[in-house]
């Protein structure tokens, strides 16, 4: 699994090389004044999602209610593509975890991230650092990092897209995670959508993270959502999913094996 993991990257990587070749236009003569694309320049965007539970990667961190806040800025570069830092978290709103400290704050993640669109292909590279802040004092608990990289091919019919991610910290392993998704306008202000996808782990991550032996498929998750667009830079609406725990030996280690979970997705852009 870990070689199938390695051969996906590798193959994104020259995707992204030989597609960008075959896009790029010739250089403007030097006399020539450059306008500079109205898709470049720094944005803002915030979110806050409420939902009944935490659910990570087959892993029901938190069955009961939490909330997460986060926070993205990024530059456009135009043709070049978008460079993005975003801070996220997660708050327990119940006691459920023990995690009572600061409003029950668990978890604040960092990321730091590069995407460019090559005709219809969306790439992204990236890396995360996991910090969880301790239950009981102002230490923190262990922390992890990950670097990944993203495909996704845009079209009119179905979006497929692949996802893999290495734990160079905690795990060092492999998790990957392959789908669909799809979003309809129904007018200026409502759209829905859907996404399925599969996970799997190499034997590195399955023994870190489920304590199992040897590699396997993690999870199954399907999604349903919408939006409505208050504003022009203010969107709401619900989100309901399904997850399911695929590995039989994993299924064993695990508290919730499948879970029905859902809430509503607040976001601004600016």
């Amino acid at each position: 699994m870990k070689k199938l993991l390695f051969m996906a990257v590798a193959m994104v990587a020259i995707a992204s090389v030989v597609s960008a070749q075959d896009v790029a236009a010739p250089a403007a003569p030097a006399a020539v004044a450059k306008e500079e694309s109205p898709d470049t320049g720094f944005s803002f965007a915030a979110t806050m999602d409420v939902y009944s539970a935490y659910v990570w990667r087959g892993l029901v961190v938190n069955d009961r209610p939490v909330w997460q806040p986060g926070g993205t800025v990024s530059y456009k570069t135009g043709e070049y593509g978008t460079f993005s830092a975003n801070a996220w978290a997660n708050f327990d709103m119940t006691d459920r975890m023990g995690h009572t400290q600061f409003g029950g704050l668990s978890e604040i993640d960092y990321t730091a991230s590069y995407a460019i669109d090559v005709g219809p292909v969306s790439l992204s590279v990236g890396h995360i650092w996991y910090t969880f802040p301790s239950v009981s004092d102002s230490a923190y608990g262990t922390s992890t990092r990950e670097v990944y990289a993203t495909a996704q091919y845009n079209n009119d019919i179905v979006n497929p897209f692949v996802k893999v991610y290495y734990d160079y910290e905690f795990a060092d392993g492999f998790y990957g995670n392959a789908g669909v998704n799809k979003t309809v306008k129904l007018s200026d202000q409502i759209s829905v959508g859907s996404e399925v996808s599969v996970g799997a782990g190499d034997s590195d991550y399955m023994g870190a993270y489920f304590g199992t032996d040897g590699s396997g498929l993690v999870d199954f998750n399907a999604a349903l959502f919408a939006s409505y667009s208050i504003t022009d830079h203010i969107s709401v609406g619900p989100r309901l999913a399904w997850m399911s725990v695929l590995d039989g030996d994993a299924r064993d280690n695990v508290d919730h094996q499948d879970l029905l979970w859902g809430g509503v997705n607040l976001s601004a852009s600016f």
